[in-house]
C-alpha cells in the first residue's frame, strides 16, 4: 500500500512547477559558470566585470528559496482546492519530488559549469591553486560544494511548512511531538541558511576591503 501510494504520488507530476523550478535553478547556477556562456557570445569581459562569482552562496540560496516558494505556493493552492483532506498527502509528495528535481538541476548545472570553467577551459590558470587542484571535484572548491549541498536543506524546510489538509486529518498521527519536530526542523534550516549567507557575506566584504587596501 505504501509503495502504491508513493508511485501514485510521483506519477503525472505537474509540468508548471517543474519547469519553473528548472528555470530558477539554471538561472541561479549562472552566477559563476555563466562566464562561459557570455564568453561564447562575446560578452565575457562584461560578465566578469560584474563580479557575480563573489556572490555564489547568495545566488544558490536565492535559487533554492525560489524553487521552494514556487512548489509550495503551487501545491498549497492545489491542496486547498481538494475536497478530501487525505488528497493533500500525494500532493505533498509531488511537491517534494518537484522541488528535489529543481534542486538537482541547479546543483548539477552549477557543478558542471564550475568544472568546465576552472578545470577544462581555464585549467592552466586555476588548477595550480590548491583550492581548485586539490578539491574533491577538480575545479570546484570544497567550500563551494558545501554551499551546493546546503541548498538541499530546502527540502527539510519544505517538509516542515504547514500544508492544507494536515491539521484536520493528521493531528492524531503527528501529535504535539510532531509539531515540535517540524518547528525545530524549520528553525534549524532557517538558522543554517542565514549562517551560510552571513559567512559568505563576511568573506566577500573582507575580499573587497583587501582589494581596496592594496589599491591604496
Amino acid at each position: 500500500m505504501i509503495r502504491d501510494g508513493t508511485m501514485t504520488a510521483v506519477e503525472h507530476l505537474k509540468a508548471k512547477p517543474i519547469a519553473a523550478s528548472v528555470v530558477a535553478g539554471l538561472l541561479a547556477s549562472l552566477c559563476c559558470g555563466g562566464s562561459l556562456i557570455f564568453a561564447s557570445v562575446g560578452l565575457g569581459v562584461f560578465y566578469s566585470s560584474l563580479g557575480l562569482s563573489r556572490y555564489t552562496p547568495q545566488a544558490l540560496a536565492a535559487g533554492a528559496l525560489s524553487i521552494l516558494a514556487v512548489n509550495y505556493l503551487y501545491y498549497r493552492h492545489a491542496a486547498k482546492q481538494e475536497s478530501a483532506g487525505r488528497a493533500s498527502i500525494p500532493l505533498r509528495q509531488k511537491m517534494l519530488v518537484s522541488t528535489a528535481i529543481g534542486l538537482v538541476v541547479m546543483a548539477g548545472s552549477f557543478i558542471l559549469m564550475e568544472w568546465l570553467n576552472h578545470a577544462v577551459v581555464h585549467g592552466d590558470r586555476f588548477l595550480t591553486r590548491p583550492e581548485y587542484g586539490q578539491a574533491f571535484i577538480k575545479g570546484v572548491p570544497n567550500a563551494t560544494l558545501l554551499y551546493v549541498c546546503a541548498t538541499f536543506f530546502a527540502l527539510a524546510a519544505l517538509w516542515a511548512l504547514p500544508f492544507p489538509g494536515r491539521n484536520s486529518s493528521d493531528t492524531k498521527e503527528d501529535g504535539r511531538a510532531g509539531k515540535v519536530m517540524r518547528v525545530a526542523v524549520f528553525g534549524t534550516t532557517t538558522l543554517l541558511l542565514f549562517g551560510v549567507l552571513l559567512d559568505a557575506s563576511s568573506k566577500v566584504s573582507g575580499t573587497v576591503s583587501g582589494q581596496h587596501g592594496r589599491a591604496h
